[in-house]
């Protein structure tokens, strides 16, 4: 096999050109249905005396087999449609699939008094922990969309040289690296502040099961009175992981500061056209200083969006489908396990 794969290129499907229209359609468009879902096993995973996430699994019968585990973004959870378009890819393949609810998504809010935020990697360390002594000869790889992707990052920066053995490569796709710019694109224009009052609704959703069960720590109108992200993150997030501000978590808590510590084979997929998260110089730069990191930029895509006019081909590889990012981390990990595998 080739040192590096030579990925298609993306040419998105004619009517989801435009950067919102292709964001909107891949949180929309529905993957191709099957019996994967439901055959998931769902497992609660302590974390701490407090917090309790939940974790969904298809586990291939060989336990040598690779393992994918997968991370979703901001508000998502292990049902989001991309999650379930990977892992339906990746357990076609013959590996395992685990799918990390971070705590407070997945239904999982009356399961930890605290909140979450895009540095916080003891969900992750806590799931790989498990998963590393459930599949102790297995390939492992990890995947990050969005938010989720900021995550893995912090994980796997803070393990550094010290990283898991059998861990082989990760994927970040739309990642926010960059918190502060990510925030100041978020009130730019129409359609980003729509976006953002929909993941508002989705706070006040999930507050409101704060409330109800943790009452002396969150009052039933927690969710309530915010215009934007800054607005929410100065009244609960910063101050509820030790930052100063909101403006300090932004700052403190964006992964391009760590992106040096990086020390496994990383993919990042992203897209020029990204309406909510922009790939900023200072990430691009940090990205480059680094010999562990490939960056496959599209000019199309949207955000998590990449559907393509038809399923991509190249000499070596061919799509399942017309989910070109998805196909991607798909391809990229294959190519890691086997590499690896040579070299054993």
């Amino acid at each position: 096999m080739l040192e590096k794969p030579r990925f298609p290129a993306f040419f998105p499907h004619p009517l989801l050109r435009d950067q919102h229209a292709m964001t909107i359609g891949g949180s929309m468009l529905p993957r191709p249905s099957g019996p994967f879902d439901s055959i998931s096993e769902k497992k609660w995973l302590a974390v701490d005396s407090e917090t309790s996430i939940l974790l969904e699994l298809n586990v291939q019968p060989d336990r040598v087999k690779p393992v994918l585990v997968m991370v979703h973004g901001l508000s998502g959870s292990s049902q989001s449609p991309y999650m379930l378009g990977v892992a339906q890819k990746a357990f076609l393949q013959g590996w395992s699939v685990i799918r990390i609810n971070i705590r407070n998504c997945g239904g999982s809010e009356k399961r930890t008094p605290t909140l979450y935020h895009a540095a916080l990697t003891d969900d992750v360390e806590a799931a790989f922990d498990y998963i590393a002594k459930e599949f102790p000869l297995a390939p492992i790889a990890l995947a990050g969309y969005s938010l989720g992707g900021s995550i893995i990052t912090h994980t796997v920066a803070k393990w550094g040289n010290q990283f898991p053995p059998n861990l082989k490569a990760m994927v970040c796709v739309s990642t926010p690296f960059n918190l502060v710019s990510t925030s100041r694109t978020m009130h730019k224009g129409f359609m980003n502040r729509m976006y953002m009052k929909k993941f508002l609704l989705g706070f006040v959703k999930s507050m409101k099961s704060k409330a109800a069960e943790y009452p002396e720590l969150y009052p039933q109108d927690a969710g309530y009175g915010y215009e934007d992200f800054y607005s929410f993150d100065k009244q609960w997030t910063a101050p509820s992981f030790g930052f100063d501000s909101a403006s300090d978590y932004y700052d403190r808590a964006s992964a391009l500061h760590v992106i040096p510590k990086i020390e496994i084979p990383t993919l990042i997929i992203h897209s020029e056209d990204d309406p909510l998260v922009p790939y900023c110089e200072p990430t691009r730069e940090a990205v480059e200083n680094n010999p562990n990191l490939r960056l496959l930029l599209s000019k199309h895509g949207g955000h998590c969006g990449f559907f393509g006019a038809q399923a991509a081909t190249s000499l070596t590889w061919a799509d399942a489908d017309r989910w070109w990012a998805e196909n991607r981390v798909i391809e990229y990990c294959a190519f890691r396990f086997e590499k690896a595998q040579n070299i054993q």
